[in-house]
């Protein structure tokens, strides 16, 4: 059996890795629409909804600055709007313009296969109680903070 350092190393470790291979499969789905991964996160985050770039960045676990760097560039390119805030007239919502609701559109065929082919490399259900346990997984590290 793993001590817990050695355990939590492999853990972390994994994860690294996993984000970067998530990553550069996102740079490469987001190529079609001429748009980053960081732009199609934050274009994401407020496709349902608007939102403030604080929230983005909570939702994301990013910093607020690099939510607002992405969004200053994304309105610059007529991709992302902002609507005014009732709530907190210095911190406006952010939401997409047609341009950038139809450049996330463009990705949608490429992410659906690839992760089609995730889920039938895992199978349906162990698939779904994986990204279950991812989410419950990334519960865990907002309440547990490092030392």
């Amino acid at each position: 059996m793993q001590d817990d350092s050695r355990l939590g190393g492999d853990f972390t470790l994994a994860l690294f890795k996993l984000s970067g291979q998530m990553l550069a499969a996102g740079e490469t789905l987001a190529q079609p629409a001429g748009i980053t991964v960081a732009w199609w996160q934050v274009l994401g985050a407020v496709l349902g909804q608007p939102r403030t770039a604080p929230d983005i960045a909570r939702q994301m676990g990013i910093t607020r600055q690099a939510v607002q760097r992405v969004a200053n560039r994304l309105m610059e390119e007529g991709l992302l709007d902002t609507l005014p805030n009732p709530a907190h007239k210095r911190s406006p919502l952010l939401t997409p313009t047609q341009a950038g609701r139809d450049a996330v559109e463009r990705i949608r065929p490429g992410q659906t296969a690839f992760s089609q082919r995730i889920a039938r490399s895992f199978g349906r259900p162990e698939f779904e109680h994986l990204v279950a346990e991812l989410q419950r997984m990334s519960a865990v590290i907002d309440e547990v903070e490092p030392d």
